[in-house]
C-alpha cells in the first residue's frame, strides 16, 4: 500500500487543539470506521531510510527484546538481595537501618544518574549509554562481592544506582524512538512486564543460590551477566537515536511537521511558530502532507551488526550541561509532577516490600527460608502479567475506541481511565499484606497481596510513561528524566524511612496508611482525565519556550 494524502480532519474547525492533542484516525475515509487501516502512523516516518520509524517489524521487535532483556537484568540485581537481606547482614556485620540506608541511595542514584545519562545518550547515542551502564554495574557488582563492612555495601549500591540508571529512563525514550503512537502502549507493557519478571525472578535465583553457595556469589554472578549483555548489546543493539538533516525538514514536534525551505529552517524559530498556532498547523499538515497509514510496508536499510561504541550526534559542551539542569525546570508541570508522584510511590511500596519480607516473613509463624522468601516473588509477577495486559494492549484499544468516539482526535488523558480500578487493586494488596502479616494470617493472604501491588505497579510503570511521552513528545527525554528524579527522590525517602515507620507504627497501621496514600494518589487521575487537556493549555507557552531552548 503506497503512502497518501490526508484529508481534512473531521470538523478540525472547531476542535480545541493543544500540545499532545493529535488526529490519530482518520474518520473521512472509504474504509469502515472501525478498521484498522483507518490509522495514521505518528510520528509521521521520514524518507531517509535510516529512520528507525522505517524499521520491519521483526527488527522492531528485536530491538524490543533486548531493551526488555537489559531491564529484566537491572532490575533483578537490584531486587535479588531480598531474600538474602540477613545473609548479608551477617556476612557484613552490619545492622538492617544501615543497608536500607544504602538502598535508599540506590534510588537516589537511579534519578540523579538519569540527569546525566540521557543528556549523554542525546549526544553520544542509546547504545553507548547503555554500554556504558552495563560497565558500571558490573563493577559494582565486583565492589559488592567483595565488600566487608557497611562502607562497601553502601559505595558498591550508589555506583549501582548510577549504573542501572538508563533502565528507568532512557528505555522508555527508545521504545518512543521506534515504535508509532498507537503501538507504544504494547512496547512499555513488555517493558514494564520485564521489570517485573527481573524484580520476581531475581529473588527466586538468589534464594536458592545461597542455599548451596555463599551469599557473594550472588554478586559475582551479577558481574557474569552484565558481562554477557554488554557483548549483546555491543553487537546487535542498532542506535535508535536519529535526527533528520539531510532533507532541509526541520521536526521539532510530537506530530509531523511541515516541510519548509532548507535555507529557512529554523527550530527555534520552527517550535515558536508550531505552538503559537497549532490548530492551523495541523489542518495544513492533515490536508497537504504525505502521510502513512498502518499497514503499510516501508523501506529502510536492512539490519547490520554493530561495531561502534558511539555516534556523535551535533551539540556543543554548553548545549549538555544545559540539559542537565534544564529538564528540572519542568517538575511544576502538572502531568509530569502527578505522574512522578504516582510512579514513585508505587516503585516504593514494591520496594518497602523488598526490604521487609525478609524480616517479616522469616520469623514466626512463618519462618520461611531463603528458597521460600525467593519463591514468594512469583506473586507480583503474576500481577504484573495482568497489568501489562491490562495497560499495554487492552489500554491501546481503549485509546483508539475514545479517538474514534473523539472525531479522530486522541487526547493523552485517554490512557488515564485504566488508573481507577489500579487506585482499588493496589491499596488493597498493600493493607492485606501488612495486616495479613501483622496478624499471623494463612500465608496465602499477604502473598496475594504482593500479587495486587506487582499489578498496581506495573500499571503505573506502563501509564505514567506513555502519558508523559504522547503529552510532550518534543521533550520526551526531558519529561521522563524529570519523571523519574521524582520518581527516585520518593523512593529513596520512603525506603530510608520505612524501618523507622514500622518501628513507630508496628506493620498493620504502616501499610494501612501505605494503602490510604496509594488510593489517594492515584485516584487523583481523576482530575487529570477532567482537566489534564486545559492543564496542558496552560503550560503550553512554557513548553513553547523550553523546546525552543532546546533546539
Amino acid at each position: 500500500m503506497e503512502s497518501t494524502t490526508a484529508r481534512e480532519p473531521f470538523h478540525s474547525q472547531d476542535y480545541d487543539v493543544v500540545p499532545g492533542t493529535v488526529y490519530i484516525i482518520e474518520r473521512h475515509s472509504d474504509l469502515n470506521a472501525d478498521s484498522e487501516a483507518d490509522i495514521i502512523l505518528l510520528p509521521n516516518p521520514s524518507d531517509d531510510l535510516n529512520d528507525p520509524l522505517r524499521w520491519s517489524a521483526w527488527r522492531k521487535r528485536y530491538h524490543l527484546v533486548l531493551l526488555v532483556m537489559y531491564s529484566t537484568l537491572m532490575t533483578a540485581l537490584g531486587n535479588w538481595e531480598a531474600p538474602i537481606y540477613i545473609n548479608i547482614q551477617e556476612a557484613l556485620g552490619t545492622t538492617i537501618t544501615l543497608m536500607n540506608v544504602g538502598s535508599a541511595l540506590t534510588l537516589l542514584m537511579l534519578g540523579v544518574g538519569n540527569v546525566f545519562l540521557t543528556p549523554l545518550s542525546h549526544k553520544f547515542g542509546r547504545r553507548f549509554t547503555y554500554l556504558s551502564s552495563l560497565i558500571l554495574a558490573l563493577l559494582s557488582q565486583v565492589w559488592l562481592a567483595m565488600a566487608n563492612n557497611s562502607g562497601d555495601f553502601i559505595g558498591g549500591h550508589i555506583l549501582f544506582g548510577v549504573g542501572r540508571a538508563p533502565y528507568e529512563a532512557l528505555v522508555a525514550i527508545s521504545i518512543a524512538d521506534v515504535f508509532f503512537a498507537h503501538e507504544r502502549g504494547l512496547g512499555l507493557s513488555l517493558y514494564a512486564f520485564g521489570m517485573t519478571l527481573g524484580s520476581s525472578v531475581g529473588p527466586i535465583c538468589s534464594g536458592y543460590m545461597v542455599k548451596t553457595l555463599q551469599c557473594r556469589w550472588v554478586y559475582r554472578f551479577g558481574a557474569i551477566l552484565c558481562g554477557f549483555m554488554w557483548l549483546v548489546i555491543y553487537f546487535t543493539l542498532e542506535e535508535s537515536r536519529f535526527i533528520l538533516t539531510s532533507t532541509g525538514v526541520c521536526e521539532t514536534s510530537d506530530e509531523p511537521a511541515p516541510s519548509v525551505d532548507a535555507s529557512g529552517c529554523e527550530g527555534p524559530e520552527m517550535v515558536h511558530k508550531v505552538f503559537k498556532d497549532e490548530k492551523h498547523r495541523l489542518q495544513r499538515q492533515t490536508s497537504n502532507a504525505t502521510v502513512h497509514r498502518l499497514g503499510e510496508v516501508l523501506d529502510a536499510r536492512s539490519f547490520r551488526f554493530q561495531f561502534t561504541l558511539w555516534t556523535a550526534f551535533p551539540g556543543t559542551l554548553q548545549e549538555f550541561i544545559k540539559q542537565c539542569y534544564r529538564p528540572l525546570q519542568l517538575a511544576w508541570f502538572p502531568a509530569i509532577f502527578w505522574s512522578g508522584l504516582e510512579y514513585g510511590t508505587s516503585v516504593s511500596w514494591i520496594s518497602v516490600l523488598g526490604t521487609t519480607t525478609a524480616v517479616i516473613l522469616s520469623s514466626p509463624p512463618y519462618n520461611f527460608g531463603n528458597d521460600a522468601l525467593g519463591l514468594i516473588w512469583l506473586s507480583p509477577l503474576v500481577g504484573a502479567v495482568f497489568g501489562s495486559y491490562f495497560a499495554g494492549s487492552l489500554n491501546d484499544q481503549l485509546m483508539m475506541f475514545l479517538s474514534r468516539r473523539n472525531r479522530g482526535w486522541c487526547e493523552p488523558e485517554f490512557r488515564l481511565w485504566s488508573f481507577l480500578p489500579s487506585g482499588l487493586i493496589m491499596p488493597a494488596g498493600l493493607i492485606l499484606y501488612g495486616v495479613g502479616a501483622a496478624n499471623g494470617l494463612p500465608w496465602i493472604g499477604p502473598i496475594i497481596g504482593m500479587g495486587l501491588v506487582g499489578f498496581g505497579l506495573s500499571v503505573a510503570a506502563i501509564l505514567t510513561m506513555a502519558y508523559v511521552v504522547d503529552c510532550y513528545k518534543t521533550i520526551d527525554g526531558e519529561a521522563v528524566t524529570t519523571v523519574i528524579l521524582i520518581r527516585n527522590i520518593i523512593g529513596s525517602a520512603l525506603t530510608f524511612g520505612i524501618q523507622p515507620w514500622i518501628d513507630s507504627l508496628g506493620v498493620q497501621d504502616t501499610f494501612i496508611m501505605a494503602g490510604c496514600l496509594s488510593f489517594a494518589i492515584t485516584m487523583a487521575s481523576g482530575l487529570l482525565i477532567m482537566w489534564g487537556k486545559r492543564m496542558r493549555h496552560m503550560t503550553q507557552g512554557a513548553y513553547s519556550d523550553f523546546a525552543r531552548g532546546f533546539k
